[in-house]
């Protein structure tokens, strides 16, 4: 269905609702477009929340992280930390770069 077609089918729905009166029509469509418009800023706000919620997920995982370092390393040495901060340099860095690569190279040799 086209959008004019839409437009006019509500149109003539709403004036089977409410009569030959065009003032009650026009309060009507009022109303309908206040509600659409409503209805959009509450779909925005919902919107903006679940990015603060993404946001504060990510801020509390990074503190468990670093709650968890510094738990880890207070018992260690500082030559047991330095061996510490590279292992996990690189499984967090390292190591998925070189996996994207063997993949990329995998997919290119299969092609």
């Amino acid at each position: 269905m086209r959008p004019m077609d839409e437009v006019a089918g509500e149109l003539e729905r709403l004036r089977e609702l409410v009569g030959p009166s065009e003032t009650s029509y026009a309060s009507l469509r009022e109303d309908r477009d206040e509600a659409v418009r409503v209805a959009k800023e509450a779909m925005a706000d919902a919107g903006e929340l679940r990015g603060h919620i993404v946001d504060l997920s990510v801020q509390l995982s990074r503190a468990r992280q670093e709650q968890e370092y510094q738990e880890v390393s207070a018992a260690m040495t500082p030559a047991e930390r330095v061996v510490y901060r590279a292992r996990r340099r690189w499984a967090t860095s390292a190591t998925p770069r070189l996996a994207a690569a063997y993949r990329r190279v995998e997919q290119a040799l299969n092609r």
